[in-house]
C-alpha cells in the first residue's frame, strides 16, 4: 500500500503540494489528473526522494520512506519512470 498524509513540497519559495493526502491499496492502479502546474509530478517526485517533504509522510507498506535517499526508496519496490528522455544524460544509445 502507498499512503501519503498531509504532504507538504516546495521548489524554493513556491509551496506546490499543499497537505496532499493519498491512500492506494495493494493490486490497486491509481491515476493523478489536473492542470498543468497542478502538483502531478512532484507528487510522484517527493515519493521517490527526489523532491524533499517539508511536513506530511509517505509510507510504502507501512515502511515510512519519507526524503529518504532515492535508492533506498527503489530497495523497498517503488519505482519512477520519467517522461523526459533525460534519464540517462550520459550515455549515448
Amino acid at each position: 500500500m502507498l499512503a501519503l498524509e498531509d504532504v507538504h513540497a516546495y521548489y524554493g519559495d513556491g509551496h506546490i503540494l499543499k497537505g496532499m493526502t493519498f491512500r492506494m491499496g495493494e493490486g490497486h492502479v491509481a491515476t493523478l489528473l489536473g492542470r498543468n502546474g497542478a502538483g502531478k509530478t512532484t507528487a510522484l517526485r517527493a515519493i521517490m526522494g527526489l523532491v524533499p517533504v517539508s511536513n506530511g509522510t509517505i509510507k510504502f507498506n507501512n515502511v515510512d520512506i519519507t526524503n529518504r535517499k532515492p535508492y533506498q526508496i527503489a530497495s523497498h519496490g517503488v519505482g519512477y519512470v520519467p517522461e523526459e528522455r533525460a534519464v540517462f544524460p550520459s550515455l549515448s544509445v
